[in-house]
């Protein structure tokens, strides 16, 4: 499933139509402060959490950071309910001033108003559970102002759960970007639709999607209305999902709110006509003499991928036949009498596949060129990652030959192996958001930008980025890429096979890897580190997980 982010002048349009409804004043923003009022009193039943507090301590307050506009009014409206309901609440006004009417509701409630911001320290941990942060809203700039820093740095030091309410302040709403200064939140809750920063940018924590209405009109109908009647004529798309949604520390979501949609993997499950030709055989051509664990990694995770037949093309073939025997490796002997010396085929030699993997491990040699070059020639798909990336961003020749393919091609960089490549084409600097449709429209191929937050643009589709957070950043360890490339590789191999569309069955592949990622950091005593090898091992409990014929 993939949910619809909206721009900021798409939520002010919708939001237009509703706030000319109103019978009462500020019913709207008292609708949305009672959506933040029940996460946040859900939050307070969470283990207090904070560096300096005293072992005895058990911190029961709410501290508010409440901004001059509509997000500040929120805060204190929900902070006024959390009052009433018995919670004591503190706020600080970040301009001196706040929303009027909102103000005095707090304040009436039982409020207390603070003349200065606390000290971070063991007293700010003894007495503070959760922090509500409605500083700015979805009109903020990326980066706070530095007079703003102290708000922000108490957060940061004192560490207490923080709530923001709609977007964590100084994250921009349509790029996702944060600037130097920003809060960073463990949950947002925002009002009938998604911002592209809820995707864009995990500062955001766990996102939640709470619905604003009135009696007679809904927003999301209103939302509805600002999107174009084609897809091409608005402005691009960013459609979402999120791989691993946690559960809360203790009790669960409110019932009312909605958690970004979780990611779905694919059906590879074989049909009784399929067999291991008809499931979508890829060809793996990673790893080195300086580099044998890329291809150990990438070709043990394109057999756990999928139930199809895996070839092998390097020079570890025996490394990857023993650590993979379901894997198909050709050899032939170099000298008849020194049995022990093989030299493996070309890639050329290795048989007929559905797609094929190029780079992980594989060196940027003349010879590594030349093999890329070969592949780019193949009247098949091709995922090219790692060495491969950065022979594309050294040869004109292979990025001229990417372009002018007839068939998929799809690259899988990192942020810096995409900043070589975007340079390399001529895109200029601006966001993740941005930056990953110009490449993939300056290549004509898919790019999948690989990070905590992964970014898809189809080849075919500029107008459109689909977007997966992967909900931890457990896959930040080495040789995790070269798993995403053996997984996504046997998925495009499978979409070929299948006619599936490659960007579908490329977020599935990035989703059942973020997945693996975190059952691989899973221990009996809490999440610890998860080993490439081992997110590679996880794939099929990650792919049973995530399949979307799963009963739920």
């Amino acid at each position: 499933m993939y949910a619809t982010t909206f721009t900021v002048d798409q939520i002010r349009a919708a939001e237009a139509r509703l706030l000319v409804e109103e019978t009462e004043p500020d019913q709207l923003m008292r609708h949305a402060a009672h959506s933040v009022y029940t996460v946040a009193e859900a939050m307070l039943s969470w283990p207090a959490r904070g560096t300096y507090r005293s072992v005895d301590a058990e911190p029961k307050r709410t501290f508010i950071l409440a901004g001059p506009g509509g997000n500040g009014g929120d805060a204190l409206y929900a902070g006024a309910e959390l009052a009433l309901a018995g919670h004591p609440v503190d706020a600080f006004l970040t301009a001196g001033t706040a929303h009027e009417r909102a103000l005095t509701a707090f304040t009436n409630a039982g409020g207390k108003v603070l003349d200065a911001l606390p000290e971070a320290g063991w007293r700010f941990n003894d007495e503070y559970r959760l922090a509500v942060d409605g500083i700015t809203g979805i009109g903020g700039t990326a980066g706070l102002r530095e007079e703003l820093r102290g708000a922000v740095e108490l957060l940061d030091q004192a560490h207490p759960w923080v709530l923001a309410v709609d977007l964590p302040s100084g994250i921009e709403a349509d790029t996702g970007q944060g600037g130097a200064l920003h809060v960073t939140a463990d949950v947002t809750v925002t009002f009938g639709g998604w911002r592209r920063a809820h995707i864009l940018n995990p500062a955001c924590g766990v996102q939640l999607l709470a619905g604003l209405e009135l009696p007679h009109m809904n927003i999301n109908e209103a939302l509805v209305d600002t999107l174009p009647e084609w897809a091409d004529d608005g402005p691009p798309l960013l459609s979402a999902s999120r791989a691993v949604v946690p559960d809360p520390p203790a009790g669960a979501w409110p019932e009312d709110l909605t958690t970004m949609y979780p990611a779905s993997g694919a059906d590879i499950e074989p049909g009784p006509a399929d067999d291991k030709f008809s499931g979508g055989v890829v060809g793996i051509c990673a790893g080195s003499e300086d580099y044998p664990g890329a291809a150990i990694l990438c070709t043990t995770a394109a057999v756990n991928a999928t139930p199809a037949m895996v070839r092998y093309a390097g020079p570890q073939a025996l490394e990857v036949v023993r650590a993979v025997p379901e894997s198909v490796v050709k050899q032939k002997p170099q000298d008849a009498g020194r049995v022990q010396a093989w030299v493996l085929q070309k890639p050329q030699d290795a048989g007929r596949v559905q797609a094929w993997v190029f780079g992980p491990g594989a060196g940027t040699d003349a010879a590594a060129a030349q093999d890329l070059r070969w592949v780019l020639g193949q009247e098949v798909p091709v995922l090219i990652d790692a060495d491969g990336l950065t022979l594309l961003a050294q040869h004109a020749d292979l990025r001229e030959l990417v372009a002018s393919r007839e068939e998929q091609t799809v690259l899988t960089p990192h942020d810096g192996e995409f900043a070589r490549l975007r340079k390399a084409v001529g895109v200029k600097e601006s966001n993740r958001f941005d930056e990953v449709r110009a490449v993939a429209a300056a290549l004509g191929c898919t790019v999948i930008r690989k990070g905590r937050v992964t970014l898809v643009a189809p080849e075919d589709a500029p107008f459109w980025v689909l977007g997966v957070d992967a909900g931890h950043s457990w896959a930040a360890t080495p040789g995790s890429g070269d798993v995403l490339s053996g997984l996504a590789g046997a998925y495009l191999a499978l979409a070929n096979a299948q006619d599936w569309p490659v960007e579908f069955a490329m977020t599935a592949a990035v989703s059942v890897h973020a997945m693996a990622a975190k059952l691989a950091a899973e221990t009996p005593y809490g999440d610890a580190t998860a080993p490439a090898s081992r997110i590679a091992e996880c794939i099929r409990p990650a792919t049973a997980r995530l399949n979307p014929q799963r009963p739920q």
